[in-house]
């Protein structure tokens, strides 16, 4: 509990303050995802779920877009569940797909949002940004379970 507890701290600053806004729209692409995709693959889906729920809805209250905390609490369960449990289902070299399939899920997500908030306007000029956020924090996360992996850290979802 104390590691989803920090992986929750960890996801709401890596929103709330290492983001950018999308010009487009009232949304904003951040690394958030990098430490829910992490916490799902190396501690456990279900911690990197609700660290990831917590953190990130956190993140856009504090940002002031606290109209998109529904397609957050979806976007980050989904992806961190996914990605989580594809990850343990997975073996070897295939466990690292996982981590980008978790990670498109935040698109259609927030692709209903912007629909909704600003039509397809808005959907079409939105969702690139959210396309290149799945890719960075799913390299990011890849990166960090190889470091650890190298210095011989055991995953708690391996135990």
């Amino acid at each position: 509990m104390t590691l989803t507890g920090l992986m929750a701290a960890l996801t709401f600053v890596a929103t709330a303050f290492i983001h950018i806004n999308i010009p487009a729209s009232t949304g904003y692409v951040n690394l958030g995802d990098a430490v829910i995709l992490f916490a799902a693959v190396f501690i456990d889906p279900f911690a990197g779920a609700l660290a990831g729920v917590i953190g990130a809805v956190l993140g856009d209250l504090y940002v002031g877009a606290a109209s998109y905390v529904p397609f957050t609490i979806f976007a980050k369960l989904f992806e961190a569940l996914v990605a989580g449990m594809l990850f343990k289902a997975f073996k070897g070299k295939w466990q690292f797909v996982a981590i980008p399939i978790g990670a498109l899920l935040i698109v259609p997500c927030y692709a209903l949002a912007y629909y909704l908030f600003g039509g397809w306007a808005m959907l079409l000029a939105s969702s690139p940004f959210d396309l290149l956020q799945a890719a960075f924090s799913s390299g990011v996360a890849i990166a960090l379970v190889l470091v650890l992996r190298k210095t011989k850290i055991k995953s708690l979802s391996e135990e």
